[in-house]
């Protein structure tokens, strides 16, 4: 069997994960597979990839969609290594943004931070780059380097040993990742062509080279389409003018010329939003493109984000021709009543990102507990033939109740008070039928917060925006007591990647069906697959819908000894034309009533 498995044995799916990704490395072939929690998916992927890279001399690139996602694959890793006395290097790497060391750069405003760090870099303005390349530092640098190169680090735990050291954390992990066998990243190190090629590059890595695994690769398509995505906005023109103005940049009849076009194309049609052809605002030309690229410059020796760079990026963006955009004019009201005017260039097609990494790499993996249909990954992908696996939940199923409560509706056109009061009076029944600690998910925070007024009830509540340790808190109250109850968002931020075993969660309520916003560019993403596969209502709408309730589910049993309930309240559940959308392997129960989670928890 294979030498490196980081356990003593293993489980009946692991064995079949295993030979088809080691058959899918051995024929350069793509693998596109939905893995239930519970399969040991990360070393499953890691063992055999790791095996070939080491015997071929390629390199595995593990790319997640979030920062918490690193951690499973670091742990597994670590295993390997322990259990088999084997030296192998890791770099773990998280966006460039978020490793900086600088105090002034805040990681949610990000959009010119590679710009800032560049000019940063070749002023010789950044302390923490100059330390990690100086050589009177070269011994410390290099002490720092040995530490951190013959041990398994948590991105997390190299910037901070980099902090302490004064030195660059990202230029660190390039220097590790150099001699590093496995490299874990995010998507966009990947996606992004720019990004992709300079990281390589610096790596001194061939993508040829490559086994790229795809983790949690239900995020992909809107990761993907966002990237080739954008917007300006009345708003960011003014802060760019005044930019001009500020820097003494001489953009500002030019700026305001565009800020016109932008107003009078908004006088011309009603409605807050439609779709709009490149030819009403018209091409800009790639000299003005460069004139406010070069600009921008200025701005970014004085601050580290700049309007004007946004402008310029959006611009080039909008000059590419293609059916597989859409181009959107919107007005919005904001909360205080001002009247914001955008124009957007979405993209529509997520595989225009992926073609190049698909099919220049060795192999590709693609893997989620939610993959679900593969068919439609298969599609939306864009994969020629890949190797196809679909697994079945490993728990108990007697462990597990799924249960239909078709009671309300969250559909838009019943959302009334007296609905409202109707879902706060079956949410307080639940919160007394189901044992232990819950999570009610909403389909999105306005109704949420109009459940959350019918209460007076002691529950957490998931707030719009929480930072990172504020979501440790909330997980930590759920862990450290078995009676507590929290309101949360499907889309939010407990809706998928949180990890609550044993009695830390025992039930979930997915209140309504969390679809998408049907506005414009929902309508165009359904356009745009229906004239490629047939398939749009499904593959924009409904399917992505379907994805958040089965991530939601996910959160309730997490080993084999976990038992709960997931309730599902909405009569939408109960209609045929919804619960097709269900994987077979998940046992629907209806009821009008509780007599079936009553019997449930019974001897």
């Amino acid at each position: 069997m294979n030498n490196l498995f980081p356990f003593d044995k293993y489980r009946e799916s692991q064995d079949r994960f295993i030979k088809v990704v080691e058959t899918a490395l051995k024929h350069k072939k793509d693998v596109l597979a939905e893995v239930p929690t519970g399969v040991g998916k990360t070393a499953a992927v890691l063992t055999p990839s790791l095996e070939y890279a080491l015997k071929h001399k390629k390199k595995v690139l593990f790319l997640t969609s979030k920062h918490t996602h690193h951690g499973i694959a670091i742990e597994t890793l670590k295993k390997i290594k322990n259990k088999h006395n084997i030296n192998i290097r890791v770099a773990d790497f998280i966006g460039k943004v978020w490793m900086c060391a600088r105090q002034e750069v805040d990681p949610r405003n990000s959009s010119n931070f590679r710009d800032y760090c560049k000019h940063l870099v070749e002023n010789k303005a950044c302390k923490y780059y100059e330390n990690f390349h100086n050589k009177s530092n070269f011994f410390s640098t290099k002490f720092l380097l040995d530490n951190l190169k013959n041990k398994i680090y948590h991105v997390e735990e190299l910037i901070e040993e980099c902090k302490d050291s004064k030195v660059c954390p990202y230029e660190a992990a390039n220097k590790i990742a150099k001699d590093s066998i496995v490299i874990i990243a995010d998507y966009f190190q990947m996606l992004d062509p720019g990004i992709r090629q300079a990281f390589l590059k610096k790596l001194n890595i061939d993508i040829e080279d490559c086994i790229v695994v795809w983790d949690e690769a239900h995020n992909l398509p809107s990761r993907a389409r966002s990237l080739l995505s954008d917007t300006i906005t009345d708003f960011g023109l003014d802060r760019a003018l005044n930019e001009s103005i500020k820097f003494n940049l001489e953009l500002d009849e030019a700026i305001i010329e565009i800020k016109n076009k932008l107003e009078k194309l908004t006088d011309k049609y009603s409605g807050n939003e439609v779709l709009i052809e490149k030819d009403e605002f018209g091409e800009i030309s790639n000299d003005f493109i460069e004139d406010l690229y070069h600009a921008s410059e200025k701005v970014l020796e004085k601050q580290p984000i700049s309007s004007i760079r946004a402008l310029s990026k959006f611009l080039e963006l909008w000059n590419i021709e293609g059916k597989e955009y859409s181009r959107i004019l919107s007005k919005k009201k904001t909360k205080l009543g001002r009247i914001v005017i955008s124009l957007e260039k979405n993209c529509l097609d997520p595989a225009i990102l992926l073609n190049d990494v698909v099919e220049e790499s060795h192999s590709n993996i693609f893997m989620s507990g939610t993959l679900y249909p593969l068919d439609m990954y298969e599609d939306i992908f864009n994969l020629k033939y890949p190797m196809k696996l679909d697994f079945q939940n490993p728990y108990p199923k007697e462990n597990r109740l799924d249960l239909v409560l078709p009671l309300i509706s969250t559909k838009y056109s019943m959302r009334t008070d007296d609905m409202y009061k109707k879902i706060a009076k079956y949410c307080k029944d639940l919160i007394k039928e189901i044992k232990g600690n819950k999570i009610f998910f909403f389909p999105s925070y306005d109704i949420l917060t109009r459940i959350k007024l019918c209460f007076e009830e002691d529950i957490l509540f998931e707030e719009q925006g929480m930072d990172k340790k504020s979501k440790e808190d909330l997980l930590n109250k759920l862990r450290s007591s078995n009676n507590n109850v929290l309101f949360a968002v499907s889309a939010g931020s407990f809706g998928e990647g949180i990890n609550l075993e044993g009695e830390a969660l025992s039930g979930v309520v997915i209140v309504g069906i969390p679809f998408a916003r049907f506005d414009l560019i929902s309508k165009e993403l359904s356009r745009y697959y229906d004239e490629k596969f047939g398939k749009g209502q499904d593959y924009a709408y409904v399917l992505p819908a379907f994805t958040k309730v089965l991530q939601n589910a996910g959160r309730c049993i997490r080993s084999e000894k976990d038992k709960g309930v997931i309730v599902y309240l909405d009569e939408r559940y109960a209609w045929s034309n919804y619960s097709k959308y269900f994987p077979n392997s998940v046992n629907l129960k209806k009821s009008r009533d509780y007599e079936i989670l009553k019997n449930f928890y019974s001897p």
